[in-house]
């Protein structure tokens, strides 16, 4: 009985070894990724993306055609892996590599060599980071919010907004302001309305609900211009 249960614990260990093993094995989940590498579905998708483990505190993928063939390989910050950050290599069809350079948090950064499809040199690309950095979106992919939502931002706008005695406030006033990286708000303006004094209490009321959660683009914070209109 107990050469049978010595057996039976083997056996079990040597099935879950083989189990682990196999579950490593395995394909990462794959990311499916547009023309432009944009995150799509794997019915619209030119690319797939897998994670390849780490190489210190970076996450590493590679980046394949939908036939297989390797389209790009390099690090990211983000175990997502949708912030690039640090050396990156991509590939023409044919193998042969296309470009080579490093990403600083999503955006390339410095000397980028190119070569064309039978490796020759090309010009190479110089790109200055720090000049992306300030760039005021309009649009990011998360929007700046105000704690609470936008329903407690025009209530908190309301009780701030003081009318004249005797003549309330009427109409519509549109603002316009940047929300920056740290969530501070900058260029608090009226963009559209007639009344300039309530122009003026909005312009007021707004720079009180500082500071807000700041937008972000692909998972790092940005500066964004938002409009603003609040009807009385």
């Amino acid at each position: 009985m107990k050469h049978l249960a010595f057996s039976a614990t083997l056996f079990l260990s040597l099935f879950g070894s083989a189990i682990g093993a196999f579950a490593q094995a395995q394909p990462a989940e794959r990311q499916y990724l547009s023309e432009v590498l944009a995150l799509t579905t794997k019915k619209n998708a030119s690319y797939y993306r897998t994670a390849n483990g780490k190489e210190g505190e970076l996450y590493m993928g590679k980046t394949f055609a939908m036939d297989g063939r390797l389209k790009a390989e390099g690090t990211y910050a983000d175990a997502a892996l949708t912030i690039e950050h640090g050396r990156f290599t991509f590939y023409h069809p044919n193998g042969k590599v296309e470009s080579q350079g490093d990403y600083v948090m999503g955006m390339k950064a410095g000397v980028w060599q190119r070569f064309d499809q039978w490796g020759r040199p090309l010009a190479e690309k110089v790109y200055d980071p720090e000049a992306l950095a300030n760039i005021v979106y309009t649009r990011a992919q998360t929007m700046p919010e105000f704690p609470g939502g936008e329903k407690a931002l025009v209530r908190v706008i309301h009780d701030k907004v003081k009318a004249p005695e005797g003549r309330p406030f009427k109409g519509q006033v549109t603002a316009s302001f940047i929300v920056e990286k740290s969530g501070e708000l900058t260029e608090v303006k009226v963009v559209d309305g007639a009344d300039e004094q309530l122009g003026r209490e909005v312009v007021q009321a707004i720079k009180a609900t500082s500071p807000w959660t700041p937008g972000e683009e692909r998972g790092v914070p940005v500066r964004v211009q938002v409009r603003l209109p609040v009807q009385f």
